[in-house]
């Protein structure tokens, strides 16, 4: 394992990532299966802020603690790749309904969501959100409740497992479109449609991951489609020297 690299403000740099930036609207897919070793936990904690390290050391559980640690540095690693910064650049801070933005540079935006071993990142020159979730059975009164009455009808016509799959098709629309909006539950669910098509002139919802176990959509204003790259946890390791 390489030595942290100590900065001045005592984060490590993320050498692979210190290069020439890359195109900005993107989405990465980490897959964290097998989980972190310990030895490896320690090794990436430096990665982050003192007080993100805090706040994953008090997670109660071991996926919850890893997937905060690894959606850290997922972010922070797109970002270095797609601006040319260095970690030790990089600076965050929320907005008032608790939306991560970088301040160093307002010229990218990101976004991180994650469920089960899977964590996912969007990165683009603009605002952007994106939302993952596990495919699981689901109590379809909660469509009556939190979607509108288009979306309920969409997802309540489907029967089997294509019901799942539309509930969660339309869910992470929904909060791919609330975390791009970057007002968090201010907006209530049932307030719009994903199927709104005056508003899809202006927004647009890309699919950028399906297997069997999870979905993900990101939500932009633009309407070309994001590149897209899976990785598993050895290849962010890899890139990170670790």
């Amino acid at each position: 394992m390489a030595p942290a690299n100590k900065t001045l403000n005592g984060l490590p740099q993320l050498p692979d990532c210190n290069q020439s930036p890359s195109a900005a609207f993107e989405a990465v897919v980490l897959i964290v299966d097998p989980l972190l070793t310990q030895r490896e936990l320690d090794a990436l904690l430096p990665f982050v802020s003192l007080e993100k390290q805090e706040r994953i050391k008090r997670f109660h559980f071991v996926r919850d603690t890893q997937n905060a640690l690894l959606g850290d540095i997922l972010a922070r690693v797109e970002i270095c790749r797609a601006t040319g910064l260095s970690n030790k650049q990089l600076a965050f801070s929320t907005n008032e309904y608790g939306k991560p933005y970088l301040t160093t540079t307002l010229d990218i935006h990101y976004n991180i969501s994650h469920a089960g071993h899977y964590i996912a990142c969007a990165i683009d020159e603009q605002p952007v959100g994106i939302d993952i979730e596990m495919m699981k059975a689901v109590d379809l009164k909660l469509a009556e409740r939190f979607f509108s009455p288009d979306e309920a009808e969409y997802i309540l016509a489907a029967t089997g497992v294509l019901t799942t799959r539309r509930f969660f098709e339309v869910w992470t629309k929904k909060e791919s479109r609330i975390k791009w909006e970057g007002k968090g539950l201010s907006k209530p669910l049932p307030s719009f449609s994903v199927f709104d098509f005056e508003e899809q002139r202006a927004i647009y919802y890309h699919q950028v991951f399906h297997d069997d176990k999870a979905i993900c959509h990101l939500c932009s204003a633009k309407r070309e489609e994001p590149s897209v790259r899976v990785m598993d946890t050895a290849a962010l390791l890899g890139c990170i020297n670790l």
